[in-house]
């Protein structure tokens, strides 16, 4: 969770570049990609094409490279709780990573390290450290089957923007995650499948208050296990259409949390959608369907269920060589902390633009909308995001980031309104 997560709105992350779906794809809304969209050299974005002037090369260890790299960021925050008086700080951002790869011809193994250091200039009770280690891979089992994996354990902050950071707090809520997921893609012919699932463990820290007391957060240590099945045809050269079936399930350590009830949820969302690569020009996915979550009895409340719409969106517009848009959004929901509330039912919308003003100068442009209702009351958020990046490409050793990003929410939560501005300018340093 380093620096873009820390001025994105609502804690939500902007959709990746469309080359990382290769191995990452495995969630229910990611899934493996059909090979109608693979893609030629010419139908890269900006962000996505080889610079061999500029990109690092890494150090050989045989059949693998080794890819160490070093940030250091700056940042200006004028609304550090992003709450409605807003107090504002310096702070630093130091970040090491490193990486493994694989120089197969076929398959593929990466590992991977990386740390994200805060250290702020006035309000040091902000000072933390982040850090994962990862793995993914890919198994070519023939040239129809394709097997992908990822696993990973880290330890990570709440946003002050999330609606489960409570007003007093001395420090974000804090919590360790185990991810791990899987995926078995098969297309023979015109006609393929891919099934697949993923398995994620919260383990919450209690959270400092003022005076001596704690937030118990063990209330929200969690269980969540998600699996589905999709079936794909594809119709005619950079067309194909697709049924998905997502099931999931969440569970609690504890059986009541902190205002007496269970939250044990089950649900699922069925799709209907499409993939498409339109000659040089678009390539994406869309879908739409219906999803629903079942809420455990209690004794003396049952929290809300809540069914209705389900939709994605993920297109990447190539309007000329030098210029990506892509455009995205999805409807997610959320466990949460508010007493009679079942879930945070967001949806979110996101539009960005990459240009590349030289060979080594690129700008990345972004927006977003999200309306969240808090199923089980009245209330509701929308919050907007905006931000410009420009990135300079100094060599293969070295990069320099300037990054301003912009938040607003309105709320008819109790110190639900704010905004905020952030700047960052950063080196990035990598072999």
């Amino acid at each position: 969770m380093g620096l873009g997560q820390m001025i994105s709105t609502g804690g939500y992350r902007v959709f990746g570049a469309a080359a990382l779906t290769l191995v990452l794809g495995t969630s229910a809304n990611a899934q493996t990609t059909p090979k109608v969209l693979s893609t030629a050299a010419s139908d890269l974005g900006v962000l996505e094409r080889e610079r061999p002037a500029y990109d690092p090369k890494g150090i050989p260890l045989g059949g693998f490279r080794l890819f160490p790299s070093l940030g250091v960021v700056g940042s200006y925050d004028d609304n550090v709780f992003r709450l409605p008086s807003a107090v504002s700080d310096w702070f630093m951002t130091l970040s090491p990573a490193v990486a493994v790869q694989s120089q197969w011809g076929r398959h593929f193994l990466e590992l991977s390290a990386h740390a994200d250091t805060y250290k702020y200039s006035n309000y040091d009770s902000q000072d933390l450290t982040d850090w994962d280690v990862k793995g993914r891979g890919r198994y070519d089992i023939s040239h129809a089957a394709t097997l992908v994996a990822s696993a990973s354990y880290g330890r990570y902050h709440e946003l002050w923007s999330s609606p489960d950071s409570q007003y007093g707090q001395t420090e974000p809520n804090r919590f360790n995650q185990i991810h791990a997921s899987t995926a078995l893609s098969y297309q023979p012919s015109s006609l393929g499948f891919s099934i697949g699932g993923t398995f994620d463990r919260y383990d919450w820290s209690d959270t400092p208050l003022p005076g001596g007391g704690l937030l118990v957060n063990g209330d929200r240590n969690e269980d969540k296990l998600e699996g589905y099945v999709r079936v794909f045809y594809e119709f005619s050269p950079g067309y194909a259409a697709f049924v998905r079936a997502t099931f999931n399930d969440r569970q609690f350590d504890l059986r009541e949390d902190r205002s007496g009830l269970n939250r044990a949820s089950h649900g699922y969302r069925y799709d209907g959608g499409m993939t498409l690569a339109i000659s040089h020009l678009l390539r994406g996915e869309f879908y739409a369907g219906y999803l629903k979550q079942d809420f455990a009895l209690n004794d003396f409340q049952k929290l809300p269920n809540i069914s209705g719409f389900d939709y994605g969106l993920q297109l990447d517009w190539f309007a000329t060589p030098l210029l990506t848009v892509h455009l995205a959004g999805n409807r997610q929901l959320s466990d949460t902390t508010f007493a009679g509330i079942s879930t945070e039912d967001a949806k979110r919308v996101d539009l960005s633009a990459d240009y590349e003003i030289l060979r080594n100068l690129i700008a990345t442009a972004r927006g977003s909308v999200i309306a969240t209702k808090y199923t089980g009351s009245p209330l509701s958020d929308t919050s907007y995001g905006a931000g410009l990046k420009l990135e300079y490409l100094v060599n293969r050793y070295a990069a320099v980031r300037f990054e301003y990003g912009y938040e607003r929410r309105t709320s008819n939560r109790v110190l639900g309104d704010y905004s905020d501005n952030t700047v960052s300018i950063g080196l990035t340093l990598h072999v």
